[in-house]
């Protein structure tokens, strides 16, 4: 697929078919991720791939919303940012996670971001320490977002130019 009609094609996508996704496709979804951009070169973002079904449905009840459609989803990727490479980490992070969900749409795939940063499992948890605590990771990674992906089982158009918030784009100044 050529990049504008990668870009105009992505929509969120929280339905998808039992089919699972290859090795050779998540490879290269992943070697995109590693190929994005990041402050000062820090390369401050962790992954790890989840396709495990106890354990996407375990990552679909991090937070009370938002997040219920993992568990139907054949694969996830949990971004995390490393606070000990960057001061910049959160940011590379988000980087990093559109660059997944480009790659996925450009090889056929669907897939949909669950935000994670700063959000709370419940009363006495955080999000964040709910993901540490399930996934095993070090005290300085902070868990981004949660990207759910397979092929889609739902169709939605793009947006159409006319949709599009042009009235966000200023030139010269506000």
């Amino acid at each position: 697929m050529e990049f504008f009609e990668v870009i105009g094609k992505r929509r969120s996508i929280r339905k998808f078919t039992d089919r699972p996704v290859e090795k050779e496709k998540i490879e290269s979804i992943m070697d995109a991720a590693l190929r994005a951009p990041s402050a000062r070169n820090a390369r401050s973002s962790e992954f790890i791939i989840l396709s495990d079904r106890e354990l996407l449905s375990r990552l679909s009840i991090a937070k009370p919303s938002g997040a219920g459609f993992i568990k139907d989803a054949p694969l996830a990727i949990v971004v995390f940012a490393d606070s000990q490479k960057s001061h910049l980490c959160i940011d590379n992070a988000d980087i990093a996670a559109v660059y997944i969900q480009l790659a996925a749409r450009a090889l056929g795939l669907g897939s949909c971001w669950s935000h994670m940063r700063g959000n709370a499992h419940n009363e006495q948890q955080s999000t964040n320490d709910y993901l540490s605590g399930l996934l095993h990771t070090p005290d300085h990674l902070e868990a981004v977002c949660i990207i759910a992906i397979g092929y889609p089982d739902e169709e939605k158009a793009p947006y159409l130019k006319d949709e599009l918030p042009v009235d966000n784009v200023h030139w010269g100044r506000y």
